[in-house]
């Protein structure tokens, strides 16, 4: 694990140094190290273009650019957002349904859930959350989607509830409403049907996808949930750990394995070693191991 955790910690990308040093390591913020690679990240260039996307002024890059640094480990208290989450929150209208609940995560890690429109939101969202844990497809107009799982169901809406309610959960928000869907994915064995077993239900939901959107989803983030939750060592969870562990190379180091033609932020090559990936499966192997 040393030559891992030396790779993660590596200068040259330091905003998954920050991220491994705070959350993987649990180092206190106020230690010499951690100030040091956080006042790297400040003035890091990755930085620097996340924060040129909120010049665009364009509803879309403010959303990758709230995701991008809440991936980064950073909040509110760290950049000077506020301006640009009001703009998105009033920017937000019917095309954009389907990114609110992400949306409501990314806030949440960014440090707004005391933000009266996102408690407001979070609250109606719950209500969506049906007996079997799953959220209905957004578009009414579908008579079938990608799912393929009882009246239409989305796997993919779904799975953003699941993120944001792992991420309430971190910040010691727990909510009972989400444990129908941690149930939802326990009894699915994660990513399969219940009525055929060997059927995925979403293929591309079972790499490890990155970076994420409300539609790409990699089954690292999905296990990151789940642990988070307390579940990840469920018996019926073995064969999402055995799917993520055939990603790994011969040096323990896990694989992108597909990613956006041009991802809104650098996270490497697909087809090869990962920091990101890497570090998403140790965070949820050692939540599921009972760590924070």
């Amino acid at each position: 694990m040393d030559h891992i955790m030396n790779w993660l910690l590596e200068e040259d990308t330091p905003e998954i140094r920050y991220r491994t040093m705070v959350e993987l390591l649990g180092m206190a913020k106020d230690g010499k190290e951690v100030k040091d690679a956080y006042d790297q990240l400040l003035s890091s260039k990755s930085l620097s273009l996340v924060m040129d996307k909120f010049k665009l002024n364009d509803k879309w890059e403010d959303v990758n650019a709230l995701l991008t640094l809440a991936e980064f480990g950073l909040t509110r208290d760290d950049v000077m957002i506020d301006e640009y989450v009001e703009r998105i929150i009033k920017k937000l209208n019917r095309s954009m349904k389907c990114a609110k609940i992400l949306l409501l995560r990314n806030l949440v890690a960014l440090g707004y859930y005391e933000h009266p429109w996102v408690e407001k939101e979070i609250n109606l969202a719950l209500t969506n959350i049906r007996q079997d844990g799953t959220v209905r497809c957004l578009d009414a107009g579908k008579k079938r989607n990608d799912s393929r799982l009882p009246d239409m169901g989305c796997y993919r809406q779904t799975t953003t509830y699941l993120l944001l309610g792992a991420e309430l959960k971190k910040k010691g928000i727990i909510l009972l409403q989400f444990d129908p869907v941690v149930n939802f994915y326990i009894s699915h064995d994660i990513m399969f049907h219940t009525d055929n077993p060997e059927k995925m239900i979403i293929k591309e939901m079972t790499g490890t996808f990155f970076p994420i959107d409300h539609v790409h989803i990699g089954l690292q983030i999905i296990m990151y949930g789940i642990s988070i939750f307390g579940a990840g060592n469920h018996m019926q969870c073995k064969c999402a750990w055995e799917m993520l562990d055939s990603k790994r190379d011969v040096e323990g180091k896990y694989i992108l394995t597909e990613s956006f033609q041009k991802p809104y932020f650098d996270v490497g090559t697909v087809g090869q070693a990962n920091k990101w990936v890497t570090l998403y499966v140790l965070l949820s192997k050692m939540y599921r191991s009972g760590g924070k």
